[in-house]
């Protein structure tokens, strides 16, 4: 969060949530090849940038986000913009038939807390977690948050739902 005008804005979970998008779909130059959004890989770059005061525009964030899902990952973005105006973002197959949706999600959180736990394993075996290790765990505790939200999610969809299986 950072602070303008005497407000507090979400505006750097938005940048990391950009950065995390352009990640699972390989970095910048490989959007860029891919031609997946107008734009250079430079301009794609900036617009994570926390120091910039340039956002992605809402086009270019569509196809990412398209492109994220259909690559079988989250729309971070979603993600982060309605947590900040307090709102969940639920997956509409969640809300039609939870079950199967709420079994995926525990097997991703697991999978995902095992990252976690490995990731700090091997950061903290020596002793010392430098500044890149602490970086990382945070690229794979963020993530891990992720799974772990849409898995509360789907739970909360399935009781919701109520009765039997």
């Amino acid at each position: 969060m950072t602070q303008e005008r005497g407000r507090t804005l979400p505006f750097s979970g938005f940048k990391a949530a950009w950065r995390m998008l352009l990640d699972t779909l390989g970095g910048v130059s490989a959007v860029e090849r891919a031609g997946i959004t107008r734009g250079s890989a430079s301009l794609l770059s900036r617009y994570g940038q926390v120091h910039e005061s340039a956002f992605t525009p809402v086009d270019i964030m569509y196809e990412i986000e398209k492109a994220v899902v259909e690559a079988g990952g989250r729309p971070e973005f979603l993600f982060a913009y309605a947590d900040a105006l307090g709102f969940a973002v639920a997956p509409k197959a969640a809300l039609e038939n939870p079950m199967p949706v709420l079994d995926h999600a525990a097997v991703e959180a697991i999978g995902a807390l095992g990252r976690v736990a490995s990731a700090f394993h091997e950061a903290a075996r020596d002793g010392v977690i430098t500044p890149r290790e602490a970086e990382g765990l945070a690229t794979i505790g963020s993530r891990a948050e992720a799974e772990i939200h849409e898995f509360t999610e789907a739970a909360k969809a399935r009781a919701a739902k109520g009765g039997a299986r």
